[in-house]
């Protein structure tokens, strides 16, 4: 009998020796941790089924675990479905699949190669078994390959396969339907080669050869496509002027949102964005539009045209505008769209304008551009009339003058006066609390003003106007020596509290250049 204890004594000590492990404390030497066995997990296997007390996560509503599910990446999506029957439901819900990104690291293995080391390849039959299971669920796909564009040709080779088999006379159970729901594809080819260790460097190599054709052979795989995003392609004129080949026959009347940015770095229009009937909303760099282009979108429905330069745009002053006449005859023929010009660069830049054109929006995402008051009064000029959406995000990373002569005071005031139909405006540089007391009285349709804190100076430095009354002059005054004041008086004008951002408020801006600003 004492040998049978002594067995059992020895083999709780082994168990309790698995559980314990070696640590590295804090002067690198390795100690022994012993873990002893928890009295409570005891405790609780000898209660009784009844007594058990379960969590209620495996009864939450759809909706909740669709938002849940919508975070995680595939990965977690997989393992977060083997916890319960309702999680394992869940994973097979429509929104959970909205969109689908692929990225260089997405179902692959580490492979090693003797020349380059350890490289991640596709995983061609985690894939497949992927796209089976999920393949008919998915609405939008995303590809943002970084370095290895072998993985990305090669998925979308599979998935154009796995769509053919699916559409075969008697195709495979899970391959049914494969593909068919997809409404949405993203692709964000990253053009700059430069080293990281020079950030301001730029080396330019577009796509092309069998990573385009592949693209190019999904596409056709694809006749519900709702939205296409094809982001710095850099191709050359005669594989840019085929593009779009494919999916004009397939969705010239389903596609509603077209972008097409930096297609080229040439002048080289893209006739086939004319081609799509039922287009809403395209956006475009403006070395890839001319008068020919508009003259295809007069005839579509389409309402919001956006002329987009990033880092990778050619410089304003080598890109030719559209001609007035084109414009004109685009805004009889379609009076309801919206021009909208944006330039995203970290860089000092301007805007290339199109005179004539009905702009409803000029916004800037580019931390070293200024205000320059000859530009601006060429705005005022051509879209004092359409003008609604005005403003600079990001902080500046330069240094606004604090003299009144030169500051931009008096040009924002202009602008208020000019653009009747100005809703919205962001500013970020130097300007006094008189200057926005003026602001929100001289424009009547102002709904949206926004501006830093940090950068406004407590000062009435305005000579007095001769239509100006005493009372005027008088109120103007003594409300320009404090924030709260100005605050106060601004809240009463426009209809609604308002107060100044602080830069982290100021930096978390985005304009909605069809409805005004919110924050991220």
């Amino acid at each position: 009998m004492s040998t049978i204890n002594a067995g059992r004594k020895g083999s709780a000590q082994l168990e309790v020796m698995h559980k314990a492990g070696w640590k590295i404390d804090e002067n690198e030497k390795a100690c022994y941790i012993d873990i002893d066995e928890d009295d409570d997990d005891e405790a609780n296997e000898k209660l009784d089924e009844s007594q058990r007390v379960y969590s209620r996560w495996s009864e939450l509503p759809n909706l909740v675990l669709e938002d849940i599910f919508a975070y995680l990446s595939p990965k977690e999506r997989y393992y977060a479905s083997l916890v319960c029957r309702q999680w394992y439901s869940a994973f097979y819900l429509p929104t959970v699949w909205h969109n689908f990104v692929v990225d260089d690291r997405t179902l692959t293995r580490p492979k090693y190669n003797y020349y380059s080391g350890w490289q991640y390849c596709l995983d061609h039959m985690r894939t497949q078994n992927c796209l089976a299971r999920i393949g008919k669920h998915l609405r939008g796909i995303e590809f943002r390959p970084w370095h290895s564009f072998n993985n990305i040709y090669q998925f979308m080779t599979l998935l154009s396969w796995s769509i053919d088999k699916g559409l075969e006379h008697h195709p495979q159970s899970e391959l049914i339907g494969m593909g068919q729901r997809i409404r949405s594809l993203v692709y964000h080819f990253p053009c700059n080669m430069s080293q990281p260790n020079d950030p301001e460097g730029i080396k330019l190599f577009g796509t092309g050869g069998q990573l385009l054709k592949g693209l190019k052979e999904l596409l056709l795989r694809l006749p519900d496509l709702h939205t296409l995003k094809l982001v710095d392609f850099v191709l050359e004129r005669f594989e840019a002027n085929h593009l779009l080949d494919e999916v004009v026959c397939s969705c010239c009347t389903k596609m509603r949102v077209l972008n097409l940015v930096n297609v080229t770095t040439m002048h080289c229009p893209i006739m086939h964005v004319g081609l799509f009937l039922n287009l809403r909303v395209l956006t475009i760099s403006p070395q890839n539009i001319d008068d020919d282009v508009l003259s295809l979108l007069a005839d579509t429905k389409l309402r919001h045209l956006h002329l987009l330069q990033n880092s990778y745009t050619p410089n304003h002053l080598t890109i030719s505008a559209c001609g007035v006449k084109a414009w004109r005859s685009l805004k009889v023929t379609n009076p309801r769209l919206r021009v909208h010009l944006r330039l995203e660069n970290m860089v000092d830049g301007e805007v290339v304008m199109q005179p004539e054109a009905p702009v409803h929006s000029i916004t800037y995402w580019a931390p070293k551009s200024r205000i320059r008051t000859e530009l601006l009064i060429r705005m005022l000029d051509h879209y004092k009339n359409s003008l609604a959406v005005y403003g600079h995000e990001l902080l500046p990373r330069f240094s606004s003058p604090k003299p009144f002569h030169n500051r931009i005071d008096s040009l924002m005031l202009l602008m208020c006066r000019q653009c009747f139909n100005l809703d919205t405006l962001i500013i970020r540089e130097k300007v006094s609390t008189s200057t926005l007391l003026l602001i929100a009285r001289t424009a009547k349709n102002l709904q949206h003003l926004h501006v830093r804190r940090f950068a406004v100076i407590l000062r009435c430095d305005w000579p007095r106007h001769p239509e100006w009354s005493n009372d005027f002059y008088l109120w103007l005054k003594r409300n320009s020596h404090s924030y709260e004041a100005v605050e106060r008086e601004i809240s009463q004008i426009l209809g609604c509290k308002w107060n100044l951002l602080s830069d982290r408020d100021f930096k978390q801006l985005t304009v909605n250049v069809k409805s005004g600003a919110t924050w991220t």
